[in-house]
């Protein structure tokens, strides 16, 4: 017999279980003791008025739920997190979204209701089975639930939650609650089809789900209407929480739950537009009135529809049914994708409320540090209020269940309660990418979004965004100590310095939006009977990516005090990690007053950047792409003989190619280093270290039959400038080729500058000289040093010269004699 969701997932995760059980056994205990008592409460139904829903009737055991603690704690979670400091009457918590979620899901289910009879009375042939009571109740539940999951803070906190590496001083947890809900995630997504993995809080709420106080009041009396035993109603609750597609208790009406067409989604949008005072004109009614049950078989699906064909013909007889949508219904989806849409770029990202969630996420983590040990799952869930918890950190409040003691967490929280917001130093984002001029837009746009991607997957975690931000504070303190000591008198910089001392780094957070990119996944219903996911004028993927470059902001946030030194360390970390400059438009998008002109000259006299990263920050204001380690392809036995070759090579075309290379110009590096790398290694592996090289001509068939091979592009004799190439090769990089009959170290030094009047004529900034010379008695080099780095003239700052050695003539290893002593 097959082990059920429960003990499967219960399993699994044995300290979650535990504290989860520990956390929800007081907030249920005093339901447990009035349905264990002789008088037995008998609970009613209750009418709530609701200002998106009107009037939500809930039945007598979602009342009985709702007036426990287990649900009365989402009182005091905000839905919005922190966004009420922006927006002041965004101030409704989970509780009111999680009784609209159930008001939505009943008008949801009278409209299919009334479709499934319309559709039967057409077809009589093929009808659809009436929804079934029990399964009715059961996504009400699971609409009670489904964010019994969310802390403090709301979203914010997840971040934190999943934080693998705490930051230097926490120790580290061994195990425990907070290794096992990934495992939990993962759990969930082998044994349900789903769309998307489950979040941290997904996974929680469904432990508490299956938490022993919850599976004992399953099992009471209380839900005997239901009809359904405690393992089956537990399934359906956790298959519609997850929104399954398939797998133990999943239904189409899982779909109602967590979909991109929810009850969930439609409420948040309406009640979060209308607290916070934004029009988004989505009309719920007639998107509701156009929901279907749709009936799936491989003949009515369109060809596309791979997945949903296989899945329709290993269904019983060939058919499955899926929530979907009407063709009609198209214009109040698209509705409400663009109100979706509005709403992360005006509200959810806005900047002051990114500023505050990235302070309370910082306040947990530097208060565990401080502290020395990780949250336990039981202090965060302590069933207060955003508000207290912040008046806990700030110690306004004292909680037995909760003790901080970290000064820098209690400042951080402060200034959340007085509104007292860090400021933006600094913006970053795709578009704002500086590029040199004579661009055109392709080749700019491409160059920023590679350049972006470098960026976003750096940041992509909060423990790397702590640790820039810790750079970025350092780099600040040692500016201030430069400037002072240059300018002891100016009373502006003695202010800045103590100030930044006062803050701290805990004050200077890094904080980059998560990217909600999705494709359309809702199945519509044509005119014609035919089953295809729709296409839209509006199509939130495509939008996703450009919002991705042109409307994704990070930020460094800091006190205001700082901000001009922040600033300046932020646009120096940022270029010298990146290689990117912002454009002057990023300056004026966060209103940030310039760094006084005369601070440059001390930070370069003092060795911390040089003229061309000042030039680069103050007036060229361009990036291009810096050559990395990964982008050289150095073969794997190289780094053997030398660990670090590949680090220096980097940086030593770093220091010659001061602006970088364009995008298309690195993929062609990419391919023709690998190309020429893989020569180095044909040629150190046969024949040709000990036979004879005839001539330079020799020596360039070799390598043009070998680059050739790897599908490099190569032109050949090309007169340029009065002269002819060597090889051009991928239109970007110029191979300049040199021979000695005699062993000679110096062979070909003049080669790198007759090539830059080539590389000139072609806009090339690579120059490769490859070099054959005779080898030296008892003098065989390694591989790794026959690749070297230089300038190609002291006064180019953009192009570099990468040469390759190779040996020729050498006597065989059987032939080496021992050197004299």
């Amino acid at each position: 017999m097959a082990a059920s969701v429960r003990s499967t997932l219960r399993g699994v995760a044995k300290s979650l279980t535990r504290e989860i059980d520990s956390v929800c056994q007081p907030w249920l205990e005093g339901l447990h003791e009035k349905l264990s008592s002789e008088h037995s409460t008998d609970f009613q139904p209750k009418q709530v008025n609701d200002p998106i829903w009107g009037t939500i009737e809930l039945l007598p055991w979602e009342v009985a739920l709702l007036d426990t603690p287990f649900i009365q704690r989402l009182r005091g979670v905000r839905q919005l997190g922190l966004a009420q400091l922006v927006f002041p009457g965004a101030n409704h918590g989970r509780l009111e979204h999680s009784i609209g979620v159930i008001g939505a899901l009943e008008e949801a289910t009278r409209a299919l209701g009334r479709q499934v009879e319309r559709w039967n009375i057409k077809n009589p042939n093929t009808t659809i089975g009436k929804i079934d009571t029990a399964d009715r109740y059961a996504v009400r539940l699971a609409g009670l639930f489904h964010d019994v999951g969310h802390g403090p803070f709301s979203h914010a906190l997840e971040p934190v939650l999943e934080v693998s590496s705490p930051l230097e001083g926490t120790k580290r947890e061994e195990g425990g609650w907070r290794s096992e809900l990934p495992i939990v995630r993962k759990a969930l997504s082998e044994l349900y089809s789903l769309n998307k993995i489950p979040s941290s809080s997904v996974a929680i709420a469904v432990m508490m789900v299956l938490s022993e106080p919850i599976h004992k009041l399953l099992e009471s009396g209380l839900m005997s209407e239901i009809q359904l035993s405690a393992s089956k109603l537990e399934e359906r609750i956790v298959a519609a929480i997850v929104g399954a597609v398939e797998g133990p208790g999943a239904s189409y009406l899982s779909a109602l739950v967590s979909s991109q067409l929810d009850a969930d989604r439609m409420d948040y949008l309406a009640r979060d537009a209308h607290h916070a005072g934004l029009e988004i004109g989505f009309d719920t009614q007639r998107l509701l009135a156009k929901l279907e049950i749709l009936r799936v078989r491989e003949e009515n699906l369109h060809p596309t529809e791979r997945e949903l064909r296989d899945r329709a013909i290993k269904s019983d007889e060939g058919t499955f049914l899926q929530l979907g949508i009407a063709a009609s219904g198209f214009g109040s989806f698209e509705q409400m994708l663009i109100g979706r849409t509005f709403l992360y770029d005006r509200l959810y990202h806005h900047h002051k409320v990114r500023a505050a969630e990235a302070m309370a996420q910082r306040l947990m983590l530097v208060a565990e540090r401080d502290r020395g040990k990780r949250f336990t799952f039981k202090e965060i869930f302590l069933g207060v209020g955003d508000e207290t918890m912040l008046r806990i950190f700030s110690r306004e409040v004292q909680h037995a269940e909760l003790e901080t003691k970290s000064e820098a967490a209690a400042s951080l929280a402060a200034r959340i309660l007085e509104r007292d917001l860090l400021h933006r130093a600094y913006a970053f984002r795709g578009r704002f990418i500086a590029t040199p001029n004579g661009y055109d837009a392709k080749e700019m746009t491409a160059t920023q979004n590679e350049s972006w991607l470098r960026v976003v997957k750096t940041l992509e975690t909060l423990e790397s965004r702590y640790a820039l931000g810790n750079e970025i504070y350092d780099l600040a303190s040692n500016f201030c100590e430069v400037l002072s000591a240059a300018s002891p008198h100016d009373r502006e910089l003695s202010r800045i310095k103590a100030a930044l001392a006062e803050v701290g780094p805990e004050h200077v957070i890094v904080d980059l939006p998560e990217s909600k990119t999705e494709g359309i996944r809702l199945l519509a219903r044509y005119p014609n009977g035919a089953l295809r996911v729709p296409e839209f004028s509006f199509n939130p993927q495509k939008w996703a990516e450009a919002y991705d470059l042109q409307k994704r902001t990070g930020y460094v946030f800091c006190p205001k005090s700082v901000a001009p030194i922040i600033g300046m360390a932020a646009k120096t970390v940022f270029l010298k990690k990146f290689g990117v400059v912002m454009a002057q438009e990023a300056d004026g998008y966060i209103k940030a007053d310039p760094a006084p002109d005369d601070w440059t000259a001390p930070v370069i006299g003092a060795g911390i950047i040089d003229q061309r990263a000042a030039d680069l920050l103050k007036a060229k204001r361009h990036s291009l792409m810096p050559v990395r380690e990964e982008d050289l392809g150095v073969p794997d036995d190289w780094l053997k003989t030398d660990p670090d070759l590949a680090t220096k090579l980097s940086l030593q075309i770093q220091d010659c190619l001061h602006g970088g290379l364009t995008s298309e110009d690195m993929e062609a590096f990419r391919k023709v280093m690998s190309g020429l790398f893989s020569f180095a290694d044909e040629w150190f592996m046969g024949d040709y270290v000990t036979s004879d090289l005839a001539s330079e001509r020799e020596l360039q068939t070799r390598m043009a039959r070998s680059l050739r091979s790897s599908k490099i592009s190569l032109d050949e004799g090309t007169e340029v400038s009065g002269g002819e190439l060597d090889l051009f090769a991928e239109d970007a990089i110029l191979i300049e080729n040199k021979f000695s009959s005699k062993p000679k170290k110096t062979i070909g030094d003049a080669a790198g500058v007759q090539g830059r009047r080539y590389a000139i004529s072609l806009s090339s900034q690579v120059v490769v000289v490859v070099a054959g010379s005779k080898a030296a008695a008892g003098a065989f080099p390694d591989k790794a040093n026959c690749v070297s780095v230089c300038r190609v003239a002291g006064n180019d700052l953009n192009r570099v010269e990468i040469r390759f050695d190779l040996p020729f003539g050498a006597v065989p290893p059987s032939g080496e004699k021992a050197p004299k002593r």
